[in-house]
């Protein structure tokens, strides 16, 4: 009898996490993931306070991986650091310098040979990555945050790296506390969508600090903790409209499975199909920057699918292109609540819950928001749909 139970309880187990598969998987683990920043935050500010004693002191800030895309994500974003730049010469990075640094799941070797040469020059190495970063890596690395992204997730290399874009966004929450707890607040960007924002930024583009604002002292790991928290905010409400995602990769597998295109169209600092194999079950042709409605008014035919990851405005000469040529659009962009969007010009409208602005957590005393949402959570429903198109 107790055997039978045994059995009972470890088959409904099963068909529970079966149920759970694919995308809701997803969301799961990245819970999981998010859960074990949260309780290793120590580790995180362990990093951010070193960072900014280099800073503090003259030393620069760089980002590089080989996670595509990584360091343009880091780069003149809304909410992020100004006096940062992505790494074209590794000459150029000098000893008392930072170097933060994308780890792509599958790619230990070629890191651990860029990073040493670097790291031998008394450069400060922060790699974010997954658990099973080599030993190799780890020897020419001074700090290492890991992902903590279960295994076995689905679209695991990708939703990894979305999760280290995650540890980026806190960690530069936390080197910005740091830095307020030394007197000094860097210059943080504002999104140029924001009226006023380029006159603003101009004024503090070619500063390190402000001169102009004293910001009270944050506590440690605080910043980086809220920035955690919003985007498990976002995840919960992902998981409100798994029936819309689900609806989504139904409408690519049919197209796939009829031997029809998926077009695809990105608008945005971090690209996620950048990170998607050649050999994916879903293939997708890229519309490039330009004329993409007219583009895919040339090329696409009844049947085919159009997948937008984008910002801020519905693309809406691109989404209407599609309705005229009989193809089925998905389309993700920012909720704006002083200008609402028509969702319903997309065929499948998600929300990736992030707001017209871009930057999410409200720092005490500044005049901004900072640290930015949308890189991980678009990119975190593109991985959800692809998870579920096999």
């Amino acid at each position: 009898m107790k055997c039978v139970v045994a059995l009972a309880i470890l088959a409904f187990a099963l068909l529970g996490q079966a149920a759970e598969e694919p995308t809701a998987k997803v969301l799961s683990n990245v819970e999981r993931a998010i859960a074990g920043m949260d309780d290793n935050w120590q580790l995180r500010e362990n990093a951010a306070e070193a960072a900014a004693k280099r800073f503090l002191a003259g030393g620069n800030l760089w980002v590089s991986g080989s996670i595509p895309r990584f360091d343009i994500e880091w780069v003149n974003r809304a909410g992020g650091l100004m006096p940062v730049a992505a790494v074209k010469d590794p000459a150029k990075i000098a000893s008392g310098d930072v170097l933060l640094y994308g780890c792509f799941d599958g790619m230990d070797s070629d890191d651990a040979g860029v990073l040493k040469p670097v790291h031998d020059k008394g450069v400060m190495v922060i790699a974010f990555g997954s658990d099973s970063l080599c030993p190799k890596t780890r020897q020419v690395v001074d700090f290492f945050l890991p992902n903590y992204l279960p295994r076995g997730t689905p679209m695991q290399r990708q939703v990894a790296a979305s999760m280290n874009l995650t540890h980026l966004w806190a960690l530069t929450g936390d080197f910005v506390g740091a830095c307020t707890r030394a007197g000094k607040m860097p210059t943080m960007w504002q999104s140029v969508m924001v009226d006023g924002a380029r006159a603003r930024n101009a004024r503090y583009r070619t500063q390190s600090f402000h001169d102009d604002m004293r910001i009270p002292a944050q506590e440690p790991g605080k910043t980086g903790a809220a920035y955690l928290e919003r985007i498990r905010s976002g995840v919960r409400g992902l998981r409100t409209q798994l029936d819309v995602i689900g609806k989504a990769s139904a409408a690519l597998r049919k197209t796939v499975a009829a031997g029809h295109t998926v077009f695809h169209a990105n608008l945005g600092h971090f690209e996620p199909i950048r990170l998607v194999p050649v050999d994916l079950h879903v293939k997708m042709q890229i519309l490039k920057r330009g004329k993409k409605a007219e583009n895919l008014g040339k090329q696409a035919e009844r049947g085919d699918a159009l997948l937008c990851v984008w910002y801020t405005a519905l693309p809406t000469e691109l989404l209407q292109a599609a309705r005229e040529k009989g193809v089925t659009s998905v389309c993700m962009v920012a909720s704006n609540p002083e200008n609402p969007i028509d969702t319903h010009a997309a065929d499948i409208f998600i929300d990736p819950q992030w707001r017209f602005g871009d930057a999410a957590v409200t720092f005490p005393g500044y005049d901004v928001r900072i640290l930015p949402p949308s890189g991980v959570l678009n990119s975190l429903v593109f991985y959800t749909i692809l998870a579920d198109c096999r």
